[in-house]
């Protein structure tokens, strides 16, 4: 088993808060005084990219303070972990939910997919250590959000931390470390979309892995991809946080703040029952309550959702999507299994039949069939990089080209063709692959420029073309 994330060390609390600007249109609640004294002065209301670590410079993080900044306060922090280890784009998407609710914004530089849970353990402890030296922190609103491999770094450092009052895990929940006996003092909130690939996970781990402990949690669906979502998504994610601390020290409670914000869930909830949507209604409602357990009369909530739990729509619904659930589960197995066994027609002929079922008009089964496309395009991007590593060039190639059947407007999978060309010696193949990578979105001109598989091409009209096209983009 992996060693377990030691607590680091925080200093006792005087007066819990939670912070806000004092020109929000939205009432949240109040600030007070804490006993942290901030020790440096940063810029507020705006994006550091790139806040180098005093006790490593090595590591670094992006960091948000809102407007109403003061050291004469403390503010809620949340520490964010992308899984490509980019800060700044998490910082940068809730930057203005981060100012509206008054939250201090910390994003990991370093910590990505594919690091050692060891050296992940590190990464964090430094980066809460030099934040809670630096900057003035309510200890005892010390929240973790990630994405995708994120998330499960967040989620593990949640249940083995005390010190974290709750995680909000997106795309993925199954901690990077596991745990034989895991905390139950704090929340989680899972959030994904329809058509992520993980989002079976995030469903079970909601509905079972958290059912019989006693953790604060609820879930969010949107419609979208394996993917950050977008402000308005991660809106109720701040919203979840302040209820939270709400319920966990009363004297905070702010009922103008909560009427405001249950009457959104109301208007959801009376919409769906006139549309006679009444899965729908049951979702919502059950999110409601999990939101504002403890803080309202929820009676009115509950009366609504006892009868929908014997609804016999409902009952339906949820069996059916067990059942696409275990259909997902095995034909995930099927095509792993058909990676390592079937040509590149049979994968040509099977990825046109599921595209196919992506336009089933069975709203189910679409949104099946595009989570296993996406999977598809994960598993057959890890088999590619992977037979690389091992210099095993044939095996790269087949999954290369299997890469670019399931995915083909993926920059990513164009860029390792190209890679693989460029090693075949395959130079205006290269090229050609690498444009259809910039033309596809690919970005990343300091990766092209650094990366010395394509140094036969580097000097070329054609190549510094491609690296025009970028720096336009």
């Amino acid at each position: 088993m992996q060693k377990y994330f030691s607590f680091f060390v925080i200093l006792l609390m005087i007066t819990f808060c939670s912070c806000s600007s004092e020109n929000n249109k939205t009432t949240t609640i109040a600030e007070t005084k804490d006993s942290i004294p901030a020790k440096e002065n940063f810029a507020t209301g705006q994006v550091i990219e790139n806040l180098i670590n005093l006790s490593d410079p090595s590591e670094s993080y992006a960091l948000y303070l809102p407007s109403s900044y003061s050291a004469n306060k403390t503010y809620p922090v949340i520490y964010i972990f992308d899984a490509k280890g980019t800060g700044k784009l998490p910082v940068s998407m809730y930057k203005n939910l981060a100012e509206k609710y008054g939250y201090i914004l910390i994003g990991s530089n370093n910590s990505k997919n594919g690091t050692p849970w060891d050296q992940t353990q590190v990464i964090a402890n430094n980066l809460f250590s030099d934040s809670q030296q630096r900057l003035s922190i309510n200890t005892a609103r010390i929240y973790v959000l990630g994405f995708s491999g994120g998330a499960r770094v967040a989620n593990a450092l949640c249940i083995t931390n005390g010190a974290i009052a709750g995680a909000i895990c997106c795309g993925a929940a199954s901690p990077a470390a596991n745990n034989k006996d895991p905390r139950s003092n704090y929340t989680f909130l899972g959030i994904c979309g329809n058509q992520d690939f993980n989002y079976i996970e995030m469903r079970k781990y909601d509905m079972v892995e958290l059912a019989g402990r006693p953790v604060k949690h609820a879930f969010i669906e949107f419609d979208g991809k394996h993917e950050w979502p977008k402000e308005e998504i991660m809106r109720e994610a701040f919203l979840w946080t302040e209820l939270g601390a709400i319920r966990k020290e009363p004297k905070l409670k702010n009922d103008a703040f909560i009427n405001e914000n249950i009457l959104i869930y109301s208007e959801q909830i009376k919409l769906a029952q006139q549309t006679n949507n009444t899965f729908e209604v049951y979702n919502l409602v059950r999110k409601t309550i999990n939101f504002f357990d403890g803080l309202v009369d929820l009676k009115p909530y509950f009366d609504i959702y006892k009868p929908l739990k014997e609804n016999a729509t409902v009952d339906k619904k949820l069996k059916q999507e067990e059942q696409i659930w275990k259909q997902e589960e095995e034909l995930k197995s099927f095509y792993n299994s058909a990676l390592q066994t079937k040509n590149i027609d049979w994968w040509k002929q099977e990825t046109n039949s599921i595209l196919k079922k992506t336009k089933s008009g069975n709203i189910e089964e679409e949104q099946m069939y595009k989570r296993i496309s996406d999977y598809l395009s994960l598993v057959a991007y890890l088999q590619t990089t992977n037979a690389m590593q091992k210099q095993n060039l044939p095996a790269s190639k087949m999954f290369s080209q299997i890469y670019l059947i399931v995915d083909p407007i993926n920059n990513e999978a164009h860029y390792l063709n190209a890679t693989i060309l460029a090693i075949e010696g395959k130079d205006k193949a290269a090229t050609a692959a690498l444009d259809e990578a910039v033309k596809n979105g690919f970005k990343d001109n300091v990766r092209l420029q650094n990366d010395n598989t394509f140094i036969r091409i580097k000097d070329t009209e054609e190549f510094k073309m491609i690296l025009k096209k970028i720096n336009e983009n």
